[in-house]
């Protein structure tokens, strides 16, 4: 008898969350970070930096320059020995800058997750909040392009949410 009201209880379970709507939303969270106000503060930390190492940069090719224009102008005098240490210098310059310019982007990408991953975090936190605070069952991110079908009648949290943050 125990058995058959377990299993009864077990059958009408999915029947009984199934009845229960489920609230769903969506957000445009690149939206929402676009109007932080940390944004211009990091942008103008990265556009500092890469400023930086394109100066390098460009010092680092002013010398490739003239040392290949140098080679090229006594390479017709030059004993063999010479011309030989003169290219692989050369070789040695085009694969600094090469080493040079891989260390850049990875450096700049890693600075830009680590100044804009908090900012994200808040925005992730005040979006659960709102969820919360508004009982809804899923949130879909826009700008994820994750949804194949948006409802006509779906709520968009982003104006909760940018309220949440103090954002116009």
């Amino acid at each position: 008898m125990l058995k058959k009201i377990a299993l009864v209880l077990l059958c009408a379970l999915p029947i009984s969350l199934m009845a229960q709507e489920a609230k769903l939303g969506h957000v445009n969270s690149q939206e929402i970070l676009s109007l932080m106000p940390e944004r211009a503060t990091i942008e103008k930390t990265i556009a500092d930096l890469q400023t930086q190492w394109e100066s390098e940069l460009v010092k680092m090719r002013e010398e490739y320059t003239s040392k290949i224009k140098e080679y090229q102008a006594k390479q017709a005098t030059m004993p063999e020995s010479i011309k030989t240490a003169r290219q692989a210098e050369i070789g040695e310059i085009e694969q600094r800058i090469t080493t040079f310019n891989q260390t850049a982007s990875t450096d700049l990408d890693k600075k830009n997750r680590e100044l804009f991953n908090p900012v994200v975090e808040k925005v992730k936190k005040a979006i659960n909040e709102v969820a919360l605070e508004n009982k809804y069952t899923y949130i879909f991110d826009l700008s994820a392009q994750s949804i194949i079908y948006q409802s006509p009648t779906s709520n968009d949290i982003t104006g909760l949410v940018k309220k949440k943050l103090a954002l116009k």
